[in-house]
């Protein structure tokens, strides 16, 4: 065998493995009787496939595909959902179509995926540590960027052959913010749209920020709690929370001094949505959000001096350069008023050190959930996600 052909075998091989180590492992055509697919999209007579993804550190994320069959006509772009801080995917489709972006988008033609990052109601767990193990909770959104939106837009990739438009909603921009940052998927991702877009948190006003300046991530981990969750039946919490508003009613408003005072909410689907949200944390993501709030900072998890310097070879955490986010990525940006945690203060900043700057909708009435339940974002939101992922 000459040389050229054996050196142009040594790079096939070579290839073939390092392609083979960039796919995803990832399971199709779950039957989950407890699924998302089975409790929130068929019913509506969406078509619905159940994945599963597994991350670098052993996490079994849940992935829902929605396509909708009665669309006659080419299909398009495959669309990626990415959820906040405290809910899961699920917060796509709790509403009836017209009003669900997850069902816009696949009425549009559009091949939707939804993601549940770790710890999530609607993923699989992982597969060595239960819910009870500490390690089931070691994490923040470093890990969520890291290996979350890795694996589970990697997989995306893998089934479509085909580039991603993005939406992230509160802690999914945050996450995509920092992969991005880092030149991590910015192959993959041909448009994004950032819903109440969090990079920096030193303005805002939640019950969740107010915990951070009075340091109760760090009486929570002094007292070994692992998992962090605003149910009813964590009362320690909430009502921690509740002593730092100056709300008698903290109790029956908590949702509106957590996220702003949401102006187009149906009040009578609160205790349906309920029933979902919200959902558990970890006590450690947490952490990292007060980190943030207190330093002014978008930085990694700061582990402390001498863990700092075996992590990252330096005392202090790295800082996620917003600068370094190429211009590639088209942004399409929504930002409220009455936002609690993505105080548009804190916006204009991450929007000041983007290298291009992204279109911008800002929305004087709304506060942070009203992005993904309110009953007039299919008037006020939606139609701008279609118009932009399609132009």
């Amino acid at each position: 065998m000459s040389s050229p052909i054996i050196v142009l075998s040594v790079l096939l091989c070579c290839w073939k493995i390092q392609f083979s180590r960039a796919l995803p492992t990832f399971r199709g055509g779950l039957n989950r009787a407890d699924g998302l697919c089975v409790k929130l999209v068929q019913p509506y007579g969406y078509q619905c496939e159940e994945l599963a993804v597994e991350t670098k550190d052993g996490f079994l994320l849940g992935v829902q595909r929605v396509w909708s069959a009665s669309y006659i006509g080419e299909r398009k772009k495959p669309v990626f959902l990415n959820h906040g801080i405290l809910i899961g995917g699920d917060i796509w489709v709790l509403n009836a179509p017209p009003e669900s972006l997850a069902f816009i988008l696949a009425d549009a033609g559009h091949d939707v995926w939804i993601a549940n990052v770790r710890t999530s109601e609607f993923s699989y767990g992982h597969v060595s540590y239960s819910r009870s193990d500490r390690e089931f909770w070691d994490w923040s959104v470093d890990e969520l960027s890291a290996y979350d939106l890795q694996a589970m837009l990697e997989m995306v990739y893998a089934r479509t052959n085909s580039k991603v438009l993005y939406v992230g909603y509160s802690q999914g921009t945050q996450a995509a913010f920092a992969a991005f940052s880092e030149h991590r998927l910015v192959d993959i991702v041909e448009k994004a749209v950032m819903l109440a877009p969090v990079a920096y948190v030193d303005h805002a006003t939640s019950l969740l920020t107010l915990g951070a300046q009075t340091h109760l991530d760090l009486l929570i981990a002094s007292l070994g709690i692992y998992e962090f969750s605003l149910r009813a039946q964590n009362k320690p919490v909430t009502e921690y929370l509740c002593k730092l508003s100056d709300d008698p009613e903290c109790t029956e408003n908590f949702v509106t001094l957590l996220a702003g005072p949401n102006c187009c909410i149906n009040d009578t689907r609160r205790a349906y949505y309920e029933i979902y949200e919200p959902q558990s944390t970890s006590a450690k993501n947490f952490g990292h959000l007060a980190q943030q709030f207190r330093g002014k900072s978008f930085d990694k998890f700061d582990y402390g001096f001498w863990q700092n310097l075996v992590r990252y070879g330096w005392i202090s955490p790295p800082t996620y350069s917003l600068p370094n986010i190429p211009r590639t990525i088209p942004f399409l940006f929504f930002y409220a008023a009455k936002d609690a945690l993505a105080a548009p203060q804190n916006v204009a900043q991450l929007v000041s050190e983007l290298q291009s700057k992204p279109d911008l909708v800002f929305l004087p009435d709304y506060a942070h959930l009203d992005f993904v339940v309110s009953y007039n974002a299919k008037d006020l939101v939606y139609p701008k996600v279609v118009e932009f992922f399609n132009s």
